[in-house]
C-alpha cells in the first residue's frame, strides 16, 4: 500500500471503511458543511480522503451524507452555508431529479435533510423562479403541453366537468406549468384548449347552465 500517494491509499479501502473514517472525522471536528470539511482537510490532509475522491467514489458530498444516515445530518445547518454553495447544491439536485416546478421540488424534498426545503430557499433568495426556469416554456412544444394536459385531466377524472378552477387546485403534474402559462404559451383560452385536446367544453358548459336554471 503506497502511503505517499493518498489517492492510491484511499482507493484500496472499501466503502464501509471509508464511511467510518469520514464519519469519525466529521464528528471529531464537528463538521456541518462541505466547506468546513475542506478547511479541516487542509489541516489534516492524511486523515480523510479529498472531496474529489468522495465525488468519484460516492457521487457527491450529499450522497455520502445520505449513506451516513439521516440522524447524522441534523448538524447540516443550511444557515451556515453561503448562498453560492447552497445554490450549487440546489441546482445539482434539480438537474439530477429533473424537477420542473416549485411544487415538484417541495414534494421531492419532504423528509430529505440533505437538500434545503422550498421555505429555506424563499428565505435565502429574493427570487427563486430562476431555479425553476425549466426548459418548460422554452423547449417543450405545444403538442407536449397539450398531451400532458389531457393526461392530467383524465388522471383527475375531470372529463365530465372540465372545470378550470378545479384543475388549478388539484393538478400536480411536475411536467405542467400553471394554467395561465399554458394559455399564454399556446395563445388559447381554456375553452379552446379543451376543444384542442378533444373535449366538448361548450356542450358541458351548456348542460351546466341548463341544470342551474332548472
Amino acid at each position: 500500500m503506497k502511503n505517499d500517494d493518498k489517492r492510491v491509499f484511499w482507493k484500496q479501502e472499501n466503502d464501509l471503511k471509508l464511511m467510518q473514517v469520514i464519519l469519525e472525522f466529521i464528528e471529531k471536528h464537528q463538521i456541518n458543511s462541505v466547506r468546513k470539511y475542506q478547511l479541516k482537510l487542509k489541516e489534516y490532509p492524511k486523515e480523510v480522503p479529498s472531496l474529489w475522491f468522495i465525488k468519484e467514489r460516492f457521487g457527491s458530498w450529499d450522497k455520502l451524507l445520505i449513506q451516513l444516515g439521516e440522524n447524522r445530518l441534523e448538524r447540516y445547518c443550511w444557515s451556515k452555508i453561503p448562498n453560492d454553495e447552497l445554490q450549487e447544491i440546489v441546482v445539482a439536485f434539480i438537474k439530477e431529479e429533473k424537477i420542473r416546478s416549485q411544487r415538484a421540488y417541495e414534494r421531492k424534498t419532504v423528509g430529505n435533510k440533505t437538500i434545503p426545503s422550498l421555505d429555506t430557499l424563499k428565505k435565502r433568495f429574493d427570487d427563486i423562479k430562476p431555479f425553476f426556469k425549466r426548459e418548460t416554456e422554452g423547449s417543450v412544444s405545444n403538442f407536449e403541453l397539450l398531451f400532458e394536459l389531457r393526461n392530467e385531466i383524465i388522471r383527475l377524472g375531470l372529463e365530465e366537468s372540465l372545470s378550470m378552477n378545479e384543475f388549478r387546485n388539484r393538478a400536480n403534474s411536475e411536467y405542467l406549468p400553471s394554467v395561465d402559462t399554458i394559455m399564454r404559451k399556446t395563445g388559447k383560452s381554456w375553452e379552446e384548449l379543451m376543444e384542442e385536446i378533444g373535449f366538448d367544453y361548450r356542450e358541458i358548459k351548456i348542460e351546466k347552465l341548463i341544470r342551474n336554471f332548472q
